[in-house]
């Protein structure tokens, strides 16, 4: 049976509101595991001691991570107010107190003693929220079990009461005679769980190293194929056809292995889309399994797509055993999809900036091509993009606007559906700058979500030009086909290749040594060895004004002249037109 994991339930979506509340004093600790936490699929907030924690929960707040040791109000009377509120959420105790037999009674999941790590933190909300989907009298053994494995850490005659330890066992002992069959059934799903979330992170680190979109897709091939069955990675072709661009596990050669059915049920234009194929046919296996398909009856296969946002670069798919594949591990190998986009796409932004030649393409827009265009024509004047900012699901872009004043602009922009806001920056006599943020579908979302640099933007009264410069060996035709294809009466006029400007490492650090002061050179070396720049930091801002023997504010006054120079220094590099030949 194939199944469609795409419709309302989207892992994305299913997580999107769990809230992880970090509890302690020490304010520096949490806020280092809201740092830990921020980047996984929930919101994290700190409240730093027990009152403030009481003001803040409710029913909201899926799991709190909790310090005993505060003053006033002591993290064991936050979690007795919290069961005495009802607020059912998950408890994991994160203190430096050691445990004794006093915690036997005390209404937790789980137990960590400091100092902790950030594999610990983070493991121990997975497995939390994980856990809040158990019945009562399963999650129930579960925080029994992780009180028994704290007091085990302890010696039995250094325990207050030692019979307590005893009684605890016998207490899980009956539990687990009562529901042993749900308790196994969770654990291998908590084992699975674990698995794959230790496979998302080792795939993390590994696409730190990986430098092209070729070997990420052979890195992730080799991490998942290590903790499952095999994997591959397919990508459309121009004909539309599918083709492997990597794989590993296999026993046999790839090219024997027949794709189509992913080709007959997988869209690989539909980035929400998630397939499990079930019931994988035997002359399948046995291309893959070369030939042992006895052995592999019960292997069936996971499809999600590695996309950026609403780019989709190809479809990665997963074998392993049927059961596997529960709806925890469709949301966590979706959330594995979005993270190789994210590596693909950082990775061909790299190639664009790095390379000594790019292509440039240029574009006819005409009045219907994009919002801005709409907007120019709406109001009779003049755009030229001066520079673009992708922020979350949107692109800021600054544009000056000849013609009008920019009050005219704003007046008409804030019309548009997909103008979010807009604001003058500078209001001139005959020009003005203006920031504007679009939302949702747009014509350079689509060209920088395909990586390529929008390098110029023109416009009078709606119609104009647009050139977009991509990397050398990238796939012009899907980027062209993309940018075109967003909106009518947008047509492709030249493809050129050309240089970009190069600059010496030397003559960089001459221009830049030129332009910073020698104390301003002093504050950021200091302050780069010191761990000021780290996070979290290795020293305070306070700490380093001090090793130089100057103020903290005239520290940051430093700071701030140095760091100015240097962006502009690079961005000066950057945009530098390219030299006449």
């Amino acid at each position: 049976m194939d199944t469609d994991r795409s419709a309302d339930g989207h892992p994305d979506e299913r997580v999107a509101e769990q809230t992880v509340l970090v509890v302690d004093d020490d304010e520096d600790l949490a806020d280092t595991c809201r740092y830990w936490l921020g980047g996984e699929r929930f919101t994290v907030e700190t409240a730093y001691g027990g009152q403030e924690a009481l003001d803040r929960i409710d029913d909201s707040i899926d799991v709190v991570l909790l310090d005993r040791r505060m003053p006033s109000v002591s993290g064991d009377d936050v979690l007795e107010e919290i069961r005495s509120r009802g607020i059912d959420c998950r408890v994991a105790m994160m203190t430096a107190v050691e445990p004794d037999t006093d915690i036997v009674e005390m209404p937790f999941d789980t137990y960590l003693v400091k100092p902790v790590s950030e594999s610990d933190v983070k493991e121990t909300v997975e497995e939390l929220l994980f856990r809040a989907g158990f019945d009562s009298e399963i999650r129930e053994y579960f925080a029994l079990e992780s009180t028994e494995q704290a007091l085990e850490s302890r010696e039995i005659e250094e325990l207050r009461e030692p019979e307590a330890l005893d009684e605890l066992r016998s207490r899980l002992d009956a539990v687990r005679t009562e529901h042993e069959a749900a308790i196994q059934y969770r654990e291998r799903q908590l084992d699975r769980l674990n698995r794959v979330n230790g496979l998302i992170r080792d795939i993390d680190r590994a696409l730190i190293d990986a430098r092209t979109r070729e070997e990420i897709e052979q890195t992730v091939c080799d991490a998942v194929a290590d903790a499952h069955e095999a994997a591959f990675v397919l990508r459309r072709t121009a004909a539309g056809g599918l083709r492997c661009t990597a794989q590993s596990g296999f026993r046999c050669d790839p090219s024997d292995v027949d794709y189509s059915f992913v080709d007959d049920e997988f869209d690989t234009n539909d980035p929400d889309q998630v397939c499990v194929f079930d019931d994988i046919s035997t002359e399948h296996r046995a291309a893959v399994f070369n030939g042992q398909s006895a052995d592999h009856e019960d292997v069936a296969a996971l499809c999600v797509p590695i996309r950026y946002q609403e780019t989709i670069y190809g479809a990665l798919t997963v074998y392993d055993e049927s059961s596997e594949f529960d709806d925890e591990s469709v949301a966590l190998f979706s959330d594995l999809g979005a993270t190789v986009g994210n590596g693909i796409n950082a990775a061909e932004s790299k190639r664009l900036l790095n390379g000594d030649s790019v292509v440039e393409l240029e574009f006819r827009l005409g009045v219907d091509s994009d919002v801005l265009a709409a907007l120019s024509a709406d109001v009779g004047c003049d755009f030229s993009l001066d520079g673009v900012a992708q922020v979350d699901d949107g692109i800021t872009c600054f544009v000056t606007a000849s013609g009008v004043p920019g009050s005219n602009v704003v007046e008409a922009a804030v019309t548009y559906d997909r103008i979010s806001s807009v604001r003058v920056v500078t209001d001139g006599t005959d020009e003005s700058v203006l920031e504007v943020r679009l939302d949702g579908d747009s014509l350079l979302m689509s060209a920088v979500d395909h990586g390529a640099s929008i390098e110029a933007l023109e416009l009078t009264n709606g119609s104009g030009s647009l050139a977009l410069h991509v990397a050398a060996d990238a796939d012009h035709g899907a980027i062209v086909e993309a940018v075109t294809g967003t909106a009518p009466n947008v047509s492709v006029v030249a493809k050129r290749e050309v240089e970009q400007s190069a600059q010496s490492t030397e003559s960089f650090r001459t221009e830049l040594d030129g332009k910073l002061t020698d104390r301003q050179k002093s504050v950021l070396e200091t302050s780069l060895v010191s761990g000021y720049f780290e996070w979290p930091r290795g020293s305070t801002a306070e700490e380093v004004a001090e090793a130089l023997g100057i103020s903290p504010p005239t520290l940051h006054e430093h700071l701030r002249a140095a760091e100015r120079k240097l962006i502009e220094t690079y961005f000066e590099e950057l945009n530098a037109a390219p030299a006449d030949d």
